[in-house]
């Protein structure tokens, strides 16, 4: 066991160093990562088995010898990134790097419904369409706001949905492609982790969509917990005997501070077609006085969550992400968070804290790494 964990590690250390420098020869590797060079020749074969590099020549190396020159190609093999939502479906195509070839988003409301995984084949061959390069796709990446188990290919619970135990290989069976299943947050944080090329220990991701959810990085790994449930926050009572939640709880945190929440609150105080966060923004409601007491109370209790998170596992970073962060500059989110969260002896460094510029875009393209996470 050992001995394989030291391979994937080597692979791994060899897929960064070439993806970052482009062009290289074996000596290069050798003697920047400090591997054997029959280590590296192998990975190198093996690469090249597979065209994510190509040979372009011979140079001269460093210390003035002949040697063989590569060049990473990261468009060798794509892969297809699957997020869904309680009223939406969105697919992505991305190469290597994680650079998007296709896009789409279809609303559709898959709550309580038992045959989602059909409807996301029958839209997923429609997204296909025209792709010439399908042959280079390795997998499917799908992100899923609940609880997975990647092992059996399971849906175990999702509460918002009200889908409990949903089987999703076929998927699977129908694709001819291998799928890998992911909650939101820990999709989320592995795309922040892998694009921004972090080098935190310790770090925590906010997930804020139709419900909340949290990926945990503890000593450069994610956090799952023995039984997948581990950064489900969304479901940590905030309000004692506050509103009810799907979970079966009262003062659930996402019942405050989801998408869904806040637009309900919306709603509830504004004699107005609410849909969406832009039809708050865009409407400004939130310049309002009732709006302004809407989105105080929604920045407290953001804080709070935030606040129990660094206190808990003393974090280096924390990012916020979904649609949220496109309408952040409209209340001064950030600055009255950070005033809010770094307020006392234990929380201190603002800089800590900071917002995804992927948005709400960060689960789909780190499910969308998934296939290639052996190498990441």
């Amino acid at each position: 066991m050992g001995y394989q964990k030291e391979k994937i590690k080597n692979k791994n250390k060899i897929f960064k160093y070439i993806s970052l420098n482009k062009i290289f020869n074996k000596q290069d590797i050798s003697e920047n990562l400090n591997l054997s060079f029959p280590t590296v020749t192998k990975y190198i074969e093996e690469f090249l088995e597979q065209n994510i590099i190509e040979e372009i020549g011979i140079k001269n190396s460093k210390h003035n010898r002949p040697s063989i020159t590569y060049k990473f190609n990261p468009n060798s093999l794509y892969s297809i990134g699957i997020k869904l939502e309680v009223n939406r479906v969105s697919f992505i195509i991305i190469n290597i790097l994680g650079e998007t070839l296709r896009k789409n988003e279809i609303h559709n409301n898959f709550y309580n419904n038992q045959n989602f995984s059909k409807y996301i084949v029958q839209q997923l061959k429609i997204f296909l369409q025209g792709f010439e390069e399908q042959n280079k796709l390795i997998g499917i990446g799908i992100s899923l706001p609940g609880i997975v188990d990647d092992t059996f290919k399971k849906f175990e619970i999702g509460t918002n949905f009200q889908i409990f135990s949903q089987d999703m290989k076929f998927i699977e069976e129908e694709m001819k492609l291998p799928i890998f299943l992911m909650n939101e947050a820990n999709a989320a944080i592995f795309g922040e982790y892998i694009l921004n090329n972090f080098t935190y220990k310790n770090l925590a991701f906010i997930s804020i969509d139709t419900g909340i959810g949290a990926g945990i990085v503890l000593n450069n790994k994610i956090y799952e917990g023995d039984n997948f449930k581990a950064g489900e926050i969304g479901h940590i009572s905030i309000v004692p005997e506050g509103r009810e939640c799907t979970c079966g709880n009262n003062g659930c945190f996402e019942r405050y501070c989801s998408n869904t929440a806040l637009i309900n609150d919306f709603k509830e105080n504004f004699d107005l077609e609410i849909h969406t966060l832009n039809d708050i923004f865009f409407n400004n409601l939130h310049t309002t006085p009732i709006g302004e007491e809407i989105l105080k109370k929604y920045t407290k209790y953001l804080a709070q969550a935030i606040q129990t998170l660094l206190l808990i596992f003393d974090l280096n970073k924390v990012i916020i992400g979904g649609e949220i962060c496109f309408y952040k500059d409209y209340f001064n989110l950030e600055e009255n968070l950070k005033k809010l969260v770094f307020n006392n002896l234990f929380c201190k460094d603002k800089n800590i804290l900071e917002f995804s510029k992927y948005g709400e875009s960060s689960n789909l393209i780190g499910a969308g790494l998934a296939p290639f996470r052996n190498w990441s």
